[in-house]
């Protein structure tokens, strides 16, 4: 069984460069430090490609996958095996359902699916039930507070697989939350092992002070993020 984290994000991500400290490089040593076999860079709207970073990891057994966040009608997907170029024309779910179809090896998992927030998926992870090849179970809960409680319920319903990640914007969360996945060590093999279900998650829940303290960040974040929305609009 393979360790991953599919979901993360480095100071050169374009919405979110300016609170994170870490490099993708320094990504890449903790998740070797941590004995990861599998680590997926997915900044927001941004395909990160570094093939001397990626070396660098393969070199020291450490598979780097290039992947993205993509707003979809202003929700969060994750996406793995697609080009930047293609990414771009991923703005809404008809176009992400097109895509699929002319490039069936992409992989696509709904980011922290039945969360509050604007860009969680929420009810479209039904309504666009075959546009997800898995729904990820996020670190952000507690003992007591796990809204994933909810996606578990229907995924075992509809027989989708679930995926562990910790969204990780402080390097301090790598390893909070992760999957283990049943496959050879590549890359191709593990994307198709995740489509074929042979996934399982771990998760170490947070205390109610950290998860206190992530929530309100994720509060100001957002809050942030639709002011500069609104002056676009305006502006």
């Amino acid at each position: 069984m393979l360790k991953a984290e599919l979901h993360t994000h480095i100071n050169e991500d374009p919405k979110d460069n300016k609170f994170i400290r870490y490099s993708g490089k320094e990504l890449v040593d903790k998740a070797i430090l941590k004995k990861f076999d599998v680590l997926a860079i997915t900044c927001h709207n941004l395909v990160y490609q570094n093939p001397e970073l990626k070396d660098y990891a393969k070199n020291r057994g450490l598979i780097l996958i290039y992947g993205i966040e993509r707003d979809v009608e202003e929700k969060h997907v994750l996406m793995y095996n697609i080009t930047q170029d293609e990414a771009e024309k991923i703005n809404s779910f008809q176009d992400l359902a097109l895509i699929r179809k002319q490039k069936p090896e992409i992989l696509t998992i709904a980011a922290h699916p039945v969360y509050w927030g604007p860009s969680c998926l929420r009810k479209n992870i039904i309504k666009h039930l075959n546009l997800f090849d898995a729904w990820e179970y996020s670190f952000f809960h507690t003992k007591i507070i796990n809204p994933n409680k909810k996606l578990l319920t229907l995924a075992k319903k509809h027989n989708k697989p679930v995926v562990g990640n910790s969204d990780v914007h402080v390097i301090h969360d790598l390893g909070r939350t992760y999957s283990l996945i049943d496959s050879e060590k590549d890359e191709q093999a593990v994307l198709s092992a995740i489509k074929e279900g042979k996934v399982r998650y771990v998760t170490n829940p947070l205390n109610h002070r950290e998860f206190f303290h992530i929530a309100w960040k994720a509060v100001i974040s957002t809050a942030r993020h639709q002011v500069k929305k609104r002056w676009k609009k305006e502006g």
